[in-house]
């Protein structure tokens, strides 16, 4: 390949690499995407001499003018926001620039619309696979810039170039076809450079604002997902289809199966519809010592919980267990209701939930006496006005066992998650109510169905019961601990309240399939996929979200991890030491002995010393066979200087490595002085221009021996002028 078919690959390679950037980010639709493409490549062969398919400068110049307009109209009625308008225009631009007849400018112009594709994609993306896009791209922007630096620098030469006539062998035209590899072993060796400097600096540099890149300044779009103030039946439906992920959670360890991520609850049924109006009277948390306290009982056991929410429309704090702080957030407040609300939404972000996962005794909640004030029987024993006497019977019925509050609610549970089936196909029967037809027609529905009943079962047999809306726990990746939860882990169940240990215990009436299935995933498929997560995770935790809380932390773990293998080799050297001390008290004894004999430690020394002497002997001959195949490494280092006598009298009968070893001295005499022969110099040229004669006669000696037809070396006087630059040179 010539380095012109190369500057054009790795030209074109890098602008692919920027459009495939934005198209990652699932900005660019697929007519864009598919235009793009068929543009892209029709450019590759149209860039050539004499093509119709190129156009002028001032026909793309008026082309990118003519857009603006459309590009206006596209961001006031088609796209409503910036960000797809800015993408078409960048393609666009950069298309007409593909088709134009390019000059160098042209080409650093398309190079500045690259990079500025890949920055634009990376304040839109949170996709790990980004990362191996910026390595590639990073690889091809090295390579383009090399190679445009050697098109545009033989452009400009080859009139001079044309002029003058140069004599070499066949390895010098051999070395012109190397070109290419040179650029691409040499792009590798920068890149890797690059990586190895940038990284350290990336993780070390401080950062000032706290969770600067957790904030995207993109404008995603929102998942929509549970309200804020509401959740109607048939609303999780919508959500369940959804595979998209919704939040990732880092923990330290697999929480309990039968917890939740709750966002919401919800205290008011009118039979289709649960709200919540107490989310009209909210109160701002205020921090102390940046953290946000959520709950000022003092906590049990707390599990640490960073999670990573994509943009929503809700503006609920996702936790999991009974949260006492929170870190990481801007601004924050509460109801009485015990919902959090986070001041951002419809942003991507992440903060930290410190939570007690501690569950109550059984034994305490049978015994709690269920004594409620007059506020949570308003609130919390609410019934619709179009209730079905026969729901509350059924629970009389279902319940007829139990004799505490606690062992009715399981009894509930366990009725309908045993005698009902999940389906999100629902199919409505006769009955108008739609929980009496869910519980006496159809008996098939999902999670909203079954958490309704239960409620209003609960709350008819006078036990203060919620709707908790969320997510299921989700897919637990093992390799780094992080649950990865996903739309389709929506999920709706209820909570009862008993007040004697003040505590919300959460019952689960849906069955079991209505959990995902793909946290029972197995196999090697399963295994890659889990890694891949994993990475994406840690470019998330350590790329996106990467603040100041994150450094220290990582500065703090760094430090434990340095003093860990300290310790350790301390420890496997004092034990080599401990080894060494008794091997020699073992055997004291028998080194005693050996001393002692002389005749055994003579013999000793002596096959010691002849061993030593065949080592040198064979070091010798490999370092002197080395020096006889390339004289001039001894002069390379003044201290292997006096053997060049030495050699010059061994390869005295060929006059032709005389010459050529005359010459090396020569060179490395003058390399010291400050003299260096340029690389578009002969070696004519070279002593012309040090202005020493006796440089003038060994060349011409040197040049005779290599390169005339008969060889007539006069080595003594060679000699004497190698000496008298050695003298001349000592003196300046």
């Amino acid at each position: 390949m010539t380095i012109e078919k190369f500057f054009k690959a790795t030209s074109y390679a890098l602008v692919t690499g920027g459009f495939l950037t934005l198209a990652l980010t699932g900005r660019v639709d697929a007519v864009t995407c598919i235009l793009y493409a068929l543009a892209l490549v029709a450019s590759w062969f149209a860039d050539r001499p004499g093509s119709r398919l190129q156009i002028s400068e001032r026909v793309a110049n008026w082309c990118v003018l003519a857009y603006l307009p459309l590009a206006i109209l596209d961001f006031r009625y088609l796209s409503g926001s910036w960000v797809a308008p800015l993408i078409h225009f960048t393609l666009f631009v950069s298309v007409f620039k593909l088709f134009q007849i390019k000059r160098d400018r042209d080409w650093v112009f398309l190079y500045l619309l690259a990079v500025f594709e890949m920055l634009l994609a990376a304040g839109l993306t949170i996709d790990a696979l980004f990362l191996a896009l910026l390595f590639g791209f990073t690889l091809t922007g090295l390579a383009a810039l090399q190679a445009f630096e050697i098109v545009r620098t033989r452009r400009a030469a080859r009139t001079a170039t044309r002029t003058t006539t140069f004599s070499y062998d066949g390895r010098r035209a051999q070395a012109e076809s190397r070109p290419v590899g040179y650029l691409l072993a040499m792009t590798f060796a920068m890149a890797l450079l690059i990586g190895a400097l940038s990284a350290p600096m990336f993780f070390i540099l401080p950062r000032w604002n706290t969770g600067l890149l957790a904030q995207s300044f993109s404008e995603d779009t929102a998942l929509t997902g549970f309200s804020d103030l509401s959740i109607s039946l048939g609303s999780v439906e919508s959500i369940k289809t959804d595979e998209r992920v919704a939040l990732r959670a880092r923990v330290g360890a697999p929480l309990p199966p039968n917890r939740h991520w709750r966002g919401m609850v919800m205290t008011r049924f009118d039979g289709r519809e649960w709200t919540r109006p107490e989310s009209s009277r909210r109160f701002a948390i205020s921090q102390q010592d940046g953290r946000y306290i959520l709950d000022e009982r003092r906590p049990g056991p707390l599990t640490m919980q960073t999670l990573y929410v994509e943009p929503m429309t809700t503006g609920a704090l996702f936790h999991c267990g009974e949260p006492w702080f929170a870190t990481g957030l801007r601004g924050l407040s509460r109801d009485s209701t015990g919902t959090f609300y986070r001041a951002e939404r419809g942003t991507r972000l992440s903060y930290v939930i410190a939570a007690d996962l501690t569950e109550t005794p059984e034994e305490q909640l049978r015994a709690d006496p269920l004594r409620y004030d007059e506020r949570a029987r308003a609130t919390f024993l609410q019934l619709p006005a179009t209730f079905d006497r026969r729901i509350a019977q059924l629970a009389r019925e279902v319940a007829a066992a139990a004799t505490n509050g606690y062992d009715q609610a399981r009894a509930i549970e366990q009725y309908l998650k045993t005698r009902y089936f999940y389906t999100l196909n629902l199919e409505r029967g006769d009955e108008p109510d739609p929980i009496a037809d869910f519980l006496f027609e159809t008996r098939r529905g999902h999670c909203e169905y079954f958490a309704s009943a239960m409620a209003l079962m609960c709350r008819s047999l006078g036990l203060a019961t919620r709707l908790a809306g969320g997510y299921h726990l989700g897919e637990y990746n093992e390799v780094n601990q992080t649950y990865i939860v996903r739309q389709s882990d929506a999920h709706a169940w209820v909570e009862v309240y008993f007040p004697q240990t003040g505590a919300w215990v959460e019952f689960d009436p849906t069955p079991a399939a209505a959990a995902t299935a793909s946290a029972n995933a197995s196999g090697w498929l399963a295994s890659a996929r889990r890694y891949i997560d994993a990475l994406r995770m840690f470019y998330i935790d350590y790329v996106i979200a990467y603040d100041a809380q994150r450094q220290r932390a990582l500065a703090r773990d760094a430090g434990s991890v340095a003093a860990q293998y300290q310790a350790a080799t301390q420890q496997y050297a004092s034990r080599y030491r401990r080894f060494f001390r008794d091997w020699v008290e073992t055997h004291a004894d028998w080194l005693r002995e050996i001393l002692e004999d002389r005749q055994l430690a003579q013999s000793i020394i002596a096959w010691a010393l002849a061993a030593g002497a065949a080592m040198l002997a064979l070091g010798g001959y490999l370092f002197w066979r080395r020096i006889r195949r390339t004289p001039r490494l001894l002069f390379e280092r003044w201290w292997l200087e006096w053997l060049a006598p030495l050699l010059r009298w061994t390869i005295r009968p060929d006059e032709h490595q005389s010459a050529v070893l005359f010459y090396d001295a020569m060179a490395a005499l003058l390399r010291r002085a400050g003299y260096r022969r340029p690389a578009h110099q002969t070696p004519l040229e070279f002593a012309a221009a040090t202005g020493f004669e006796e440089v003038m006669v060994i060349t011409q000696a040197y040049n005779q021996a290599r390169y005339g037809a008969r060889l007539d070396l006069d080595a003594p006087s060679i000699d004497r002028a190698l000496q008298s630059l050695r003298r001349r040179l000592r003196k300046r």
